[in-house]
């Protein structure tokens, strides 16, 4: 291979990594801060092309504090593009997802739905939620109905927090989790709703809301909220969370 298409390859792939990046976070928070990495590596290049001793001494100092900041703040962000690349259909493969009851989850769904029972529920997908889980009662029974139902319904001890679910055994009930700093969040949403973006946004979990005013069905997977769940969607996005299709269904919901 010359140099030349080596050349035109190496550009290729670069515009192919930023255009595919942009289309990842162009909803997201991260537009605003790529255009001030932008301007920061814009002036760092302009002070050394220009032979500005003091300042480029400044923008090479700070340069690797710099990036270690980007790489906090866009957290979410960075765990979303690896999660898509992770969607490829030959990983997928490589790492299966463990199977929940379907009719278990949609059936305690619906019925606390009707009855307007608030609820918050956590379904392990590929990260492990252990750090979260241990916040809560360790529980470690064969998820079904009328478990998922008892533990929300009344003024059960365990109705205030998220029940972790991995697989076919409830891990955990009465747990912890993060709340969202999102801005862009409803105001009719409450602590639940808050609590599920959170996670969604620190982890690949899908999380599934009951409003226990309306009684609407809300899920959350990576930091997104889609509110006004009915019973077959919620079955359909199931399903394809035990086929390892996720992302797919989730985008198509």
């Amino acid at each position: 291979m010359s140099f030349s298409l080596r050349a035109a390859f190496d550009i290729f792939l670069v515009t192919l990594v930023v255009y595919y990046g942009y289309r990842l976070v162009r909803q997201s928070r991260a537009v605003p801060i790529l255009g001030g990495v932008a301007l920061f590596l814009l002036l760092s290049i302009i002070s050394h092309r220009a032979q500005l001793e003091t300042l480029s001494w400044l923008f090479d100092s700070i340069s690797a504090y710099f990036v270690i900041g980007i790489l906090v703040v866009l957290q979410p962000e960075l765990r979303r593009l690896f999660y898509q690349i992770g969607q490829a259909q030959w990983y997928r493969k490589l790492i299966p997802v463990e199977q929940v009851p379907v009719d278990d989850i949609v059936n305690a769904v619906k019925q606390m739905s009707e009855a307007k029972c608030g609820a918050l529920i956590a379904l392990v997908h590929k990260v492990g939620l252990r750090q979260h889980s241990e916040t809560g009662v360790q529980i470690g029974a064969r998820v079904t109905r009328e478990l998922l139902v008892s533990i929300f319904y009344g003024k059960n001890p365990l109705h205030d927090g998220a029940v972790i679910i991995e697989g076919q055994s409830l891990v955990a009930a009465a747990c912890y989790l993060p709340m969202s700093n999102a801005t862009g969040i409803k105001r009719s949403f409450g602590a639940r709703h808050r609590a599920a973006l959170g996670l969604s946004e620190d982890s690949d979990a899908l999380l599934l809301v009951v409003s226990e005013t309306s009684g609407k069905i809300t899920l959350a997977f990576l930091g997104e909220l889609k509110e006004g769940i009915d019973l077959a969607r919620l079955r359909k996005i199931l399903v394809a969370f035990n086929e390892n299709t996720l992302s797919d269904a989730w985008s198509a919901l």
